[in-house]
């Protein structure tokens, strides 16, 4: 294999060549019966679209924007973007047409193709009858410089822009460096792509699953016992996951009848992950086959930790890989081993680094060494094994009392009956702000406040039992199983 760096549209052209109709992506649509698409296939698809995109006016150095779902076209679209040297800017499907306009204007995309009408410049359909009218011939691969623009994940308003300016190449056979050996991800295997492309995480291992040779078992929508079958089913050897997408696959491994002998890695990362549901993954896959990575779409630096360093380590996120981790208190103090404070990492690579673009692109926070944070709190122990507290932003003050709401939900996910649990802090006039849990019932199950009360006060604080339990049909996560924590609490406080 070779050792010079090649882009994504010139790594694809290489494996349509020497694949051929062999599957690189086994797609399972919502509804509707699975799909099959070859390496040559989604060669001539981003060449069509490629052709498409110049038709359009696009060059090399504009910004594409797109709002599809987890679907073919959004994989040839991306490598199409690529192939004719330009940027991607991923963004939600549901995403109201304003919102989409404003970011279209936010990173001057030339632009911006939506999954249905009335979205964006062109719809998928129009945009396809387009391609198809085009000759299907070979577009010359060209380098992007930057490949992607990453949003951040707030909730509110328009998130931020990264990007990172050097050329969009990669290495075959080291397309993520160290890191992703580190987390059982393999060359020439199958992998499921559960998690919504629109989001940096799946939308990155989908590419560079694909540009290892990878076969991809694409999930239009994910559901837990669909993906549990389509493990055994397809063999799959890596998964990517979110706890949330993992309490629910737990949840239906019994019915499921899966075996999940293929699956040599489950590789989790998005949100703290509670030790019960650690634990009940490394019991059935055991401790070799869970890896985990914190990081952030800012490459700030990262952590990973394997399951048999978890189980010394209960809790951890893992050591800094390739990264130096620091800790800060009030008043910017380094903290001692175990103290609890903001996080600030360094990788040892800084030429990695993302910058925030575009309009009011604020400035990172970064102390004098070159440190940076993006307002997460922890601390380490003394191996170096980080812990985290949750966002700065979603610590809950009540009654002086500082509460970190994954704590709560963690808890609240064990509860006979709970589905799914989010918790925040709403301002209150005797306790500064209350701890309240929105929950959603499991199918068939009716949940009563005062066993939930009674469940948490065997387990929390007393402070930490919320005040307040709500039940509610379904939870504002995104494709991605992030909660949306503080749109919810600005629904709470604008509906009284």
């Amino acid at each position: 294999m070779t050792t010079t760096p090649i882009s994504y549209g010139a790594r694809l052209r290489q494996l349509a060549a020497a694949r051929g109709d062999a599957e690189a992506v086994r797609f399972l649509p919502a509804e509707g019966e699975e799909q099959s698409l070859s390496w040559a296939g989604l060669d001539a698809m981003a060449d069509r679209y490629a052709h498409a995109l110049l038709a359009r006016g696009v060059a090399q150095g504009d910004v594409v924007a797109f709002a599809l779902g987890n679907i073919p076209a959004h994989l040839a679209l991306a490598l199409a973007v690529w192939r004719i040297g330009a940027t991607t800017l991923v963004l939600d499907p549901g995403i109201k047409p304003e919102t989409a306009a404003a970011m279209k204007a936010r990173s001057g995309a030339a632009l911006l193709v939506g999954q249905g009408a009335g979205l964006g410049d062109i719809s998928l359909t129009e945009f396809e009858a387009l391609a198809a009218s085009l000759p299907a011939t070979p577009v010359e691969d060209r380098v992007p410089a930057p490949g992607k623009i990453v949003l951040s994940g707030g909730s509110t308003g328009l998130p931020k822009m990264m990007c990172d300016d050097r050329p969009f190449i990669r290495v075959p056979g080291a397309s993520w460096g160290r890191v992703a050996p580190r987390l059982g991800f393999q060359c020439d295997q199958t992998q499921l792509v559960c998690g919504a492309m629109s989001h940096n995480a799946p939308f990155t291992w989908a590419q560079n699953g694909l540009f290892e040779g990878n076969r991809l078992v694409l999930m239009e929508r994910f559901d837990a016992l669909r993906a549990l079958r389509a493990i055994d089913r397809h063999g799959v050897g890596f998964a990517m996951l979110v706890p949330t997408m993992m309490v629910r696959m737990i949840d239906r491994l019994a019915e499921s009848g899966a075996t999940l002998e293929s699956l040599h890695a489950l590789y989790h990362t998005g949100a703290p992950c509670a030790a019960w549901l650690k634990q009940s993954w490394i019991d059935v896959l055991g401790a070799a086959r869970v890896t985990e990575m914190y990081g952030s779409g800012e490459n700030t630096g990262q952590t990973t930790i394997t399951g048999a360093e978890w189980l010394d380590h209960q809790g951890s996120v893992g050591r800094g890989f390739e990264t130096e981790i620091r800790i800060y208190g009030p008043g910017g103090r380094l903290q001692p081993t175990g103290a609890p404070g903001e996080i600030f990492m360094r990788p040892d690579d800084l030429s990695g680094r993302s910058h925030y673009t575009g309009p009011d692109a604020p400035a990172p926070e970064r102390d004098a060494d070159g440190f940076q944070s993006i307002g997460d709190v922890g601390w380490l122990d003394a191996e170096g094994y980080l812990y985290l507290g949750g966002r700065r932003d979603d610590v809950i003050n009540t009654g002086g009392v500082k509460i970190h709401p994954e704590t709560v939900e963690a808890v609240l996910l064990r509860a006979p009956g709970v589905g799914d649990a989010v918790v925040f802090g709403a301002e209150d006039r005797e306790w500064g702000q209350k701890v309240i849990a929105c929950l959603v019932p499991k199918e068939g199950a009716a949940l009563d406040e005062a066993a939930l009360r009674a469940f948490c006060l065997e387990r929390l604080g007393p402070q930490e039992v919320p005040k307040s339990f709500r039940i509610c049909e379904t939870l504002p996560r995104d494709g991605f199983g992030k909660i949306r924590r503080k749109a919810l609490r600005a629904e709470f406080a604008e509906a009284g």
